[in-house]
């Protein structure tokens, strides 16, 4: 009988034995594989769920001014000019630095060459009826403006006035500028925003972009001459044809003028050596709105 108990001892000890060995075997291996998946696959399966997830993805910009240049758009859509001009004033006024800003401005400009050269009437167009004995050019002195803009606002076709015409008129109190960082020439009414034309290329001395060092910063040019040109042949204001030709302001000094650049290669229109070719229309109201011997600054 006590031997069978010894037996009995001997193989529940043993069993006991192998399955400590086991737990230790199954705790030292299990514990490092636990390890490894801490160490390396864990942070593997987090990075994948964030690159899926999007939890650590920035927020994209929102320009909080685009809802209020989203009205003037459908205000503009409308089709009332005024009221259209009156909302991008005001949303230039108050968010000049708004990512809209320069379109805001282009649709601006637009919409105030629209108004300024249409024979229609707006706040600051004032109504004249021609008189006996007044002619073109002693009416726009009378007037303090200039024949080419009287001409171009009322789309006369010739300088040739009728007693008891009715015209508009508005002050020619227009200077110009330059541009030469953003490749634009704007336009500005008693120093105030009217529109801007962009600078399609350059020819000659005449550049664009960052100033070449050494160059002057700021250059004061003079308007010299208002010429058209026609079957290259050159025109003067009130010669038959001027109407309908190609036009250029030739500046002092000579190699800032501002040509016409057009997109119909048939038309060829004649460029100067040096200067900056906007669009036709550009320099065609550029023509009308400054006079002889206005500033236009140069930057």
């Amino acid at each position: 009988m006590f031997a069978l108990y010894r037996a009995l001892y001997a193989v529940v000890r043993g069993f006991l034995k192998g399955l400590f060995v086991l737990l230790l075997t199954t705790a030292v291996f299990g514990g490092g594989g636990y390890y490894t998946y801490l160490l390396y696959i864990h942070p593997e399966i987090e990075l994948e769920k964030e690159k899926t997830s999007g939890v650590q993805a920035q927020p994209a910009f929102k320009d909080p001014t685009l809802e209020e240049f989203q009205k003037c758009l459908q205000i503009e859509a409308v089709g009332d000019p005024l009221a259209s001009r009156r909302c991008f004033v005001e949303f230039l006024d108050n968010y000049p630095d708004s990512s809209k800003a320069d379109e805001a401005r282009t649709r601006l400009g637009a919409i105030q060459s629209f108004l300024l050269f249409s024979p229609r009437a707006t706040p600051e167009k004032q109504i004249i009826i021609v008189k006996s004995g007044e002619v073109l050019n002693k009416l726009s002195h009378k007037l303090k403006t200039s024949p080419e803009l009287l001409l171009a606002i009322n789309r006369l076709e010739t300088p040739n006035l009728r007693v008891g015409q009715r015209l508009y008129s508005v002050p020619s109190n227009f200077s110009a500028l330059i541009d030469r960082a953003s490749s634009k020439v704007t336009v500005l009414r008693d120093k105030e925003f009217f529109t801007q034309y962009p600078i399609l290329e350059t020819k000659g001395s005449a550049h664009v972009g960052p100033l070449k060092k050494g160059a002057p910063t700021m250059l004061a040019a003079k308007v010299q001459d208002k010429p058209g040109w026609k079957d290259n042949v050159r025109l003067n204001f009130g010669e038959k044809g001027f109407a309908e030709s190609t036009r250029w302001v030739v500046l002092s000094p000579p190699s800032h003028t501002l040509y016409s650049v057009s997109s119909n290669s048939s038309e060829n229109p004649p460029t100067p050596p040096s200067g900056y070719g906007l669009a036709p229309e550009a320099v065609r109201e550029l023509s009308a709105l400054l006079r002889k011997n206005d500033t236009v600054t140069i930057k």
